[in-house]
């Protein structure tokens, strides 16, 4: 008399779970950081030459950078910081994209109104690519998670750095040149952010 064949029973599949990000994804999503904290410092350092080439008055000339910290804050404070990533490699590439078309905007200015709203709409690119890249940096857990906060805090470092740049390269390149550059920043992170960084359909 043979055993009854027992068939087995279909188990629930198991969700899925992001693993710890590699150095690559982190390493890029940390210079994403690194261009939108020198935007705002770049904006902040430059805001007077913008000010003075348009001839703006006295009580007007911060207007710009004014307009850009408004539009950092909103944007970074309405970005989710927890749950899961979601579709970051599209999010943080567009917001890295739309940084890219604020700095042009910003150095094609013909007004000095035109430069305060396109310095406004910088600032909220700047402070949704400040997030979000922050936040694959936070998952990435390098190390046991200090090498993230090293990272973050190593952007924040070089975007100040790049605002002091700035006062130097001015001479050479002028103040929308120098808003070229953060445009070529922008494009090379945006372009390297979506190479790099996973989503949560590739795992």
């Amino acid at each position: 008399m043979t055993a009854p064949t027992q068939i087995p029973t279909p188990r629930a599949a198991a969700p899925k779970r992001r693993g710890p990000l590699r150095w690559a994804p982190a390493l890029w999503a940390a210079y994403g950081q690194a261009v939108a904290f020198a935007a705002a410092a770049v904006t902040a350092f430059l805001v007077i030459d913008i000010a003075a080439e348009f001839h703006a008055s006295p009580g007007t000339r911060l207007w710009p950078l004014g307009a850009f910290a408004i539009g950092f804050v909103v944007a970074a404070n309405a970005t989710r910081r927890t749950g899961t990533l979601g579709r970051a490699r599209y999010t943080g590439a567009i917001a890295l994209g739309a940084l890219a078309l604020g700095a042009l905007a910003v150095a094609l200015s013909p007004g000095f109104g035109f430069a305060i709203g396109a310095a406004g709409a910088f600032g909220i690119a700047a402070g949704f690519a400040v997030a979000l890249s922050g936040r694959v940096v936070s998952a990435a857990e390098v190390g046991d998670g200090s090498g993230s906060i090293a990272l973050s805090a190593a952007a924040l470092l070089t975007g100040i750095a790049a605002g002091v740049g700035a006062l130097f390269a001015v001479p050479l390149y002028g103040w929308r040149g120098v808003f070229g550059l953060v445009v070529v920043a922008a494009v090379l992170a945006a372009w390297k952010f979506a190479e790099y960084v996973p989503d949560d359909s590739d795992e």
